[in-house]
Formats: structure tokens, C-alpha cells, sequence
């Protein structure tokens, strides 16, 4: 008889650089009695959906436009609850579980059968990775903290095995003492092979994702600003959010250059344009805690390199494979020098490293082997 498996994630997309489409599909192809819990309300796209495949089940629960917002908390708790009424009415051998948001853990737990197995996969540190950059937001998040860390805490103790997707969550969470833990890089699969030829003529920079509160705009317009003093630069933007009226205003005031392509999930579509850029930018407000990005492997994945202020993972990824800049907000002195002398011959170059990087650090083939053996150390 087949295993039952139940992936749980708020954030699903049926895209090839979501974590819990990556696991379900894994499921899948070993044959296990799959089913995924997803949110009717995506994150991404901040509208509601619904999803046509029959291995995935709809979780209703309400709308949001802020990121940042009460609205946003109820939609998890109305989600949470919702999950938590579905497995008090099926079974399961595996819980495949997605955090945040950390009281998700509380349906899985509080409906554990023993003889259940939990993954707990760990895509971001929250409230940690929300940047606190007043005195009054770090009181407030060291507050509102308290319950979620220590839902998190209580999970990853009691969980069968819990992954992390960076190096740095893995230390900060001190995963290093528990056996039934590992580090599974963001991964991806691309059929295309970028064709590094298609590279544009003039120098540009692309912007994939979220258009929102954790992201350094205010650096992009600066870079933007000080190479356009030495060569033209044009922005493309792939990507929606709850500041795109601020950020396109701001674009508009300071005579940038750009195309909005607006936001898209189809891979053919993002590889495009993104395999005609020169640069793709990875840049977080300082007091935000994220070293590896799911945009930081589209980009690689098409052979962009990284204008990058992650931390940790990608900092590490960059400054040792020369497939593009780091940079510290505070200092963009030096970061606009190099970008104002870097040829078409270096882009291409580094379009060519930041393409092996992905496929020999992110490539989706390596994930199922991973997963191997992450199922066997669970039934072992």
C-alpha cells in the first residue's frame, strides 16, 4: 500500500523555483499517495486562485495587499485554522510542512498521529527576516516574536527531520547538534540553457519579484544614478507588489530608464529577459536576515550575475565565483566604478560562471537525490 504523504505550504506556486512544488512533485515521482495544501490566496500574485491539479487541495483563507499587515496575520491564522480542521479528518505517513508562518505547525502537531513521520522545511526566519530599522519596529517585532520563535523551537525539536535552505539558517537555529537535520539549497529546473550571445548591447539591470518592504530600492536608484553618469543603463522589472506605486513613482522622478513586464510565472517568458540582462539585483535593507533567495537562483539560473547584499549563503556564492558584485548600502562608491568599466566581454563571462554556478550548486536533479536521503533517515 502506497504512503500517504500531505505537503503543507502557504506560499505553493506551481512554478519550477517553489520548494513545496519541488517536494510534492518528489512525492510523487517515488510514488507516494501525494497530496498538497496550498493557500486560495497567493502571496506572489496577491490574488486569489485556484489551482486545476488534482493533487492539490485549495485551503480557503482571506486576501491581503500589505505585506505588512493584520490582514496578512489573520489570512495565516484562518489558514492555519483551516489546515488544522482538514487533518483532524485524514491520516497521513508524512507531513511534509513549509514554515513560516511558524503557527502553521500548531495544525500539524495538535493532529499527530504517532505513527506520522514530519519534515519540517524552514524557507525563511521569521520575525527575524522582516528588517527592523527603527527603535520602535525591533520592540514591536521583539514582541510579537516571542510566540511564533517558540512555535518554531517546539516543531523543529519534536519534528522526524527538519531542512533548512541556507547555511545561515542552519547556525542561527543551532541545527548543528541535531542528527535528523540538513541544508537543501533552493533548487530549480531549467530546461533552457540561457544563450549568452542574446546579451543586451547596452548595459542593464533586471529586478525579479516582490516589490516590497525587505527589498533596498533606495540602493538600486543610487547605482542607477551614479553609472548613468558615465554610460546609459535601462532597469527591467519582473514583478509586482505592495509598493509599486511608490517604486514606479520613484523611477519616474529620478528619469530612470525601465520596462515593467509586470508579473509572470512563465519560465519561457522570465528566461528571456532575464538571459538579455547584465546584472540581476539581490538587494535587502541591512537589518534584514536572508542569505540565499529564491530571485538570486532565477537570476543564476539564467545566467545573471548578482548585484547582492545577502548575507552569508549568496555573499560567499559571489565573492568566490566572480559572478558579480557584493555590495554594502553604505558604500556605493566602489560598486558604481565597476559597474561604469565592465565590458560586454566581462558580462559574458560571468553570464557563463553564474549559469555553472546554478547547475552546479541549484540544479533541480540534485534535490531528489537529497530527499533520498532525507526519507531514509526518517524510516531508519
Amino acid at each position: 500500500m502506497k504512503k500517504k504523504v500531505i505537503v503543507i505550504s502557504n506560499f505553493h506556486e506551481e512554478i519550477s523555483i517553489s520548494r513545496s512544488n519541488m517536494a510534492s512533485n518528489y512525492f510523487l515521482s517515488r510514488k507516494f499517495d501525494t497530496t498538497t495544501l496550498y493557500s486560495s490566496f497567493s502571496h506572489s500574485l496577491k490574488k486569489n486562485r485556484y489551482l486545476k491539479n488534482k493533487n492539490c487541495v485549495s485551503i480557503s483563507t482571506i486576501s491581503y495587499k500589505s505585506s505588512l499587515s493584520l490582514k496578512r496575520i489573520f489570512s495565516y491564522f484562518i489558514f492555519t485554522f483551516n489546515v488544522y480542521r482538514y487533518l483532524r479528518n485524514v491520516k497521513a505517513d508524512i507531513i511534509y510542512l513549509n514554515l513560516p508562518p511558524n503557527i502553521l505547525a500548531l495544525a500539524v502537531f495538535l493532529n499527530r498521529d504517532k505513527k506520522s513521520k514530519i519534515i519540517i522545511d524552514i524557507l525563511d526566519l521569521w520575525p527575524e527576516s522582516y528588517p527592523n530599522d527603527s527603535a520602535l519596529k525591533k520592540i514591536v517585532f521583539l514582541v510579537l516574536g516571542i510566540i511564533p520563535k517558540q512555535i518554531r523551537k517546539h516543531a523543529i525539536k519534536n519534528s522526524d527531520f527538519c531542512i533548512t535552505e541556507s547555511e545561515l539558517f542552519y547556525n542561527q537555529l543551532k541545527l548543528k547538534n541535531k542528527a535528523n537535520s540538513k541544508i537543501i539549497y533552493l533548487k530549480k529546473f531549467q530546461k533552457t540553457q540561457p544563450l549568452f550571445s542574446e546579451v543586451s548591447k547596452d548595459f542593464s539591470i533586471v529586478y525579479l519579484g516582490n516589490i516590497g518592504e525587505i527589498y533596498d530600492f533606495d540602493s538600486l536608484f543610487k547605482i542607477i544614478k551614479g553609472v548613468e553618469k558615465s554610460r546609459s543603463i535601462h532597469l527591467h522589472i519582473i514583478g509586482l507588489g505592495p509598493m509599486s506605486d511608490w517604486f514606479f513613482e520613484r523611477l519616474k522622478k529620478n528619469n530612470i530608464k525601465y520596462t515593467n513586464h509586470g508579473a509572470t510565472f512563465d519560465e519561457e517568458v522570465k528566461n528571456e529577459i532575464l538571459s538579455s540582462c547584465w546584472f540581476g539585483f539581490n538587494g535587502y535593507k541591512q537589518s534584514t536576515e536572508v542569505a540565499l533567495s529564491y530571485k538570486s537562483i532565477d537570476y543564476l539560473s539564467s545566467g545573471v550575475p548578482l548585484l547582492n547584499s545577502a548575507k552569508e549563503d549568496t555573499f560567499k556564492i559571489v565573492s568566490q565565483n566572480n559572478i558579480g558584485f557584493n555590495f554594502d548600502c553604505g558604500n556605493l562608491d566602489n560598486l558604481i566604478e565597476s559597474l561604469s568599466i565592465t565590458s560586454k566581454n566581462d558580462i559574458i563571462e560571468m553570464k557563463r560562471k553564474a549559469y555553472q554556478v546554478f547547475c552546479d550548486k541549484f540544479s533541480g536533479e540534485s534535490y531528489y537525490d537529497e530527499m533520498d536521503s532525507v526519507i531514509e533517515h526518517v524510516y531508519n
